[in-house]
């Protein structure tokens, strides 16, 4: 009996591995496991399925809506503080198990293309992205910008004064997509949608340049 224990201790780590596969895409850890970005779309409401770039011809910008909220390191963020340069504002949050991750990864991949451009990601979830959660979530995917977050009743003016639709059914929060490019307290553009990094890119600096 104690030689059946022993086979069964020493085989329980090779099991593990042989396991972790199925585990991590039941769980959404494994890269295999993620959705594709085009069932996404499908499946995410509030999405746009053609990518939308908005250039507001100058003098015609709409105002932009000023805010103060708490970042990632539990300061104090105000807009208009970095808003002298351009400011890529987008909504996501940290638990979202599907657009949200596609986001920061565009986002990611395009920043290189976006010198002297300040990103703030506007959580949400204020239930769940406390700043502490935020700082986490960025520094375990090294996304170097800003996440802020605050009470609800902050956040929910935020989303209304930049077009956002948020429906939150059992946990899950169902929201549009879109970048919205700010300067000096005028909205110059919006992106709605998902484009590729590069495209993103080229979208936003051409609504930088005022090339409406």
């Amino acid at each position: 009996m104690r030689f059946f224990w022993v086979v069964v201790v020493a085989f329980l780590p090779f099991a593990a591995l042989l396991a972790f596969p199925y585990i991590a895409q039941l769980l959404g850890l494994s890269q295999s496991g993620a959705p594709e970005l085009d069932d996404v779309f499908k499946i995410h409401s509030g999405i746009s399925q053609r990518i939308v770039p908005v250039c507001y011809q100058p003098g015609r910008e709409p105002p932009a809506y000023d805010f103060t909220l708490v970042d990632q390191f539990n300061k104090t963020f105000t807009l208009s503080s970095v808003w002298s340069r351009p400011v890529v504002i987008t909504f996501a949050y940290t638990y979202c198990p599907d657009v949200c991750p596609y986001i920061n990864l565009v986002l990611n991949a395009t920043l290189p293309a976006l010198r002297g451009v300040v990103v703030v990601e506007v959580s949400l979830d204020p239930e769940r992205d406390t700043p502490t959660r935020l700082f986490h979530y960025s520094q375990g995917n090294r996304y170097n910008w800003t996440f802020v977050t605050g009470p609800a009743d902050v956040l929910e003016k935020v989303w209304r004064a930049y077009g956002v639709t948020r429906v939150v059914q059992q946990g899950y929060i169902a929201h549009d997509v879109l970048f919205v490019v700010v300067r000096e307290g005028k909205v110059l553009g919006v992106v709605k949608g998902l484009p590729k990094p590069d495209d993103l890119a080229r979208y936003i600096q051409k609504i930088i340049n005022r090339d409406c």
